[in-house]
């Protein structure tokens, strides 16, 4: 009977405790749920937030709150907008659109319809998006307080210009910017006005309306905020449609004024835009912590399989003494029962230190991608500082002026191989560098790296002797240019260190098999010199990839060295220093090079004094940065070569249908339409023009990237012209030969 009593206290216990469970689950509850979903989708956290807001559904459906229930799939529609997962977006934008209607609230649906055509226009469905439009317009008159009231003109206006219906689209962007002045209403926060006005200088721009299109784009100026990312971007390609706008009315000045304005836009957008991503990726994947979490849980490993060997022992002692004593049966059972404990937690600390590994993985991945991200970035503003030069100092200038020109492009060039180090380094590191074996000849680049310091040795007053024996093969098989840099970084430490020096760059055959000569490489200078307490440092920190920092005028080598001492371990060789102090300091290492049977060519003849033959060539540029683009124009028509640029995928597909071609120069990194697959949609319609791909990517990723792309060659940016020249003259003679 006691039991019978104490069942039915308990039945009423839990009774009441789920009553009073679901009586907390009310409006205010689920309106919390939703707010907590939308801070969830914007830190990209979408798993969660896609629960809250499915719970936030379920409740609304127990409540049956209408109101409630449509909120929650709109939320659903965002997320999964954001998510890329369209389909299913749209599926509960429509489940929230006829929950809205039942209720007849046409100010939610007026949102949802601006919301839904916007998203239709971005996923270039030109039809949909027009219906839901034209929805949104003929509930927008209801609402002229509302800023969603001009939403829907503002995006027909943008959706008319994408279909080329050029008058319905400025009525539309003459409506926005008389609603954004004229309402007392509009929001001085928003940038629906700037944005308008540039839209409608766009529209007068294709309509030919230069003056009218020039003073719209002159008000989104006026009105833009520098210190405003979104600002930012916007005056840079307002600044860009201008310059355009001046080209076509022949104002040269007032074109390169604009692009000055575009370019310093455009650079302070991406530097903010940086500065984003960058914290992006910190607070979300909080690579400190990570790193602190795994040091933690191999710790722990380590302690529990201490604790795991410590059992072992102990079971083995338990087994002897259960077949002497029979009675410490239970004992061993219970120590068995522990054991299996342990192991399970172990288990559990094993998946805990793949994830994190796993995490970690992920981060280093990312830091990977960003330093080549980086390098892109530099190389690209370096193409037109190095190419500019270039060109300046093939006009003829002024004797002071040539002075000023060539520390410029030494500046330019060291700042190139600095970024260049950089990149090995964290290829390195990456476990991403692999050796290329090519023919190579020996004199030929050290003679190149000692050009490539020639200025500086000028400017410290230093001598150059190099000595090659005389018995080394002309031609050998070895990574021509990880050699290069090696000696470019040696030689330049050697001459940025000491003035006034002389400094003996020697190599030595030291050994020879039938298929194999072993070259001896050095660098001696007569300088400071480093003192015997030192040596050790420098390798120490070389092997830990430490950059060595300055230290009485002596150690400031870091940078070059590590690449120098990474270079060597990727070619299987060593890095050696001799050094007496106030005597000077040697270098050395030795390279295995093969043999390669070749027959003897006249290649003596330097770029320089070579002559091309490109009468009547016609060259497409496709480029969507205008000053590079500029630049390599320029670099063509020193050769007479007939030009076009256009800075866009879309405009190279649109003018090859019109125009003939000899050579397409095509730059890879491109918005909406890149390099790559521009050359994919050509190649599609059968057309086998020859084309070369400029990129700012390190060389040996760019041929990664383009593996299955049918194209006659890769140049990286920056390059000397005659590299072009070459390389074109090649192209023309292959195909015309085909």
């Amino acid at each position: 009977m006691n039991l019978i009593r104490v069942f039915l206290l308990f039945f009423v216990f839990v009774s009441v405790s789920h009553g009073q469970i679901g009586r907390t689950v009310d409006k205010d509850s689920i309106i919390q749920l939703q707010t907590e979903a939308k801070k969830l989708s914007s830190q990209e956290k979408y798993n969660k937030a896609l629960s809250n807001t499915q719970r936030a559904l379920k409740y609304a459906g127990l409540m049956e709150n209408d109101s409630l229930i449509a909120e929650s799939y709109h939320i659903l529609s965002v997320i999964y907008i954001q998510m890329r997962r369209e389909d299913l977006a749209l599926e509960n934008y429509e489940k929230a659109i006829s929950y809205f209607k039942q209720q007849r609230n046409d100010k939610r649906l007026l949102q949802m319809y601006n919301e839904i055509g916007y998203s239709f226009y971005k996923n270039g469905s030109f039809k949909k998006a027009e219906k839901h439009l034209k929805s949104a317009l003929k509930l927008s008159d209801k609402f002229k307080e509302d800023i969603n009231s001009i939403d829907a003109k503002f995006y027909m206006g943008k959706l008319c210009l994408a279909t080329k219906q050029y008058s319905k689209a400025q009525e539309c962007f003459q409506k926005v910017i008389e609603y954004c002045i004229d309402n007392p209403y509009y929001p001085r926060s928003s940038d629906m006005l700037q944005k308008a006005y540039y839209y409608n200088g766009k529209v007068l721009l294709a309509m030919k309306k230069t003056i009218d299109a020039e003073k719209s784009y002159k008000s989104v100026i006026s009105l833009c905020d520098k210190k405003n990312i979104n600002h930012l971007e916007l005056l840079s390609l307002t600044y860009k449609d201008l310059a355009e706008l001046y080209a076509a009315k022949g104002k040269r000045q007032a074109e390169l004024e604009a692009l000055e304005k575009h370019i310093e836009h455009y650079e302070a957008f991406k530097v903010l835009e940086k500065e984003q991503i960058l914290s992006k990726i910190v607070m979300k994947y909080g690579i400190d912590e990570y790193e602190d979490r795994l040091e933690n849980i191999e710790k722990e490993q380590e302690v529990k399989e201490l604790y795991i060997t410590n059992y072992r022992n102990l079971t083995t002692i338990l087994i002897v003494i259960l077949v002497i004593l029979v009675l410490l049966t239970g004992v061993f059972y219970l120590n068995q029962r522990a054991r299996v404990r342990t192991n399970a937690l172990l288990s559990g600390q094993n998946k805990q230190l793949f994830e994190a590994k796993k995490q970690i993985e992920n981060v280093s991945k990312i830091r990977t991608n960003f330093f080549s991200l980086i390098s892109h970035e530099l190389r690209t503003p370096l193409y037109a500082i190095i190419g500019m030069t270039n060109l300046l100092l093939l006009e003829k200038p002024e004797k002071f002026q040539e002075g000023y020109l060539k520390s410029l492009k030494f500046s330019g060039e060291h700042l190139l191989a600095i970024i260049n180090n950089i990149l090995q380094m964290n290829k390195i590191e990456a476990s991403k560098m692999n050796t290329i074996e090519e023919i190579i000849d020996i004199r030929k680049s050290i003679k190149n790296v000692t050009a490539s310091v020639n200025f500086l040795v000028k400017e410290n007053r230093n001598v150059i002797d190099v000595k090659v024996d005389e018995h080394i093969p002309k031609n050998l098989l070895g990574d021509s240019l990880k050699i290069s840099q090696i000696l470019f970084n040696l030689l330049d430490n050697a001459v940025r260190y000491n003035m006034e020096s002389n400094i003996r760059l020697k190599v030595n055959q030291v050994a020879e098999t039938s298929e194999t000569i072993t070259l001896k490489f050095s660098i001696k200078d007569n300088g400071l010199g480093i003192p015997q307490q030192k040596k050790h440092i420098i390798f120490e920190n070389l092997e830990k990839g430490i950059i060595l920092s300055e230290d009485n005028g002596y150690l400031d080598l870091g940078l070059g060295l590590t690449t120098v001492n990474n270079l060597l371990k990727v070619l299987k060789s060593k890095l050696h220093l001799r050094s007496v102090l106030n005597k000077g300091s040697e270098f050395y290492f030795e390279l295995v090079l093969r043999k390669v049977e070749i027959s003897e060519t006249n290649d003596e003849e330097e770029f320089e004094h070579k002559t091309y033959n490109f009468d009547n060539l016609n060259i497409l540029i496709v480029d969507d940065n205008a000053v590079n683009g500029l630049l390599t124009q320029k670099i063509l028509e020193r050769q007479n070569i007939q030009t076009k640029v256009v800075h866009s995928g879309f405009s190279a597909l649109e003018i090859i249908d019109k125009q003939t071609f000899d050579l397409i120069l095509m730059d890879m990194f491109m918005p909406k339409l890149n390099g790559i697959e521009t050359i994919q949609k050509i190649r599609e319609n059968n057309n086998n023009i020859p084309i070369i791909l400029l990129t700012a990517m390190e060389i040996s990723d760019a041929y990664a990237k383009v593996v299955d792309t049918k194209i006659s060659g890769v140049i990286t940016k920056p390059f000397e012209p005659e590299m072009l020249y070459d390389k074109i003259d090649y192209v023309i003679r292959q195909s015309d030969e085909e």
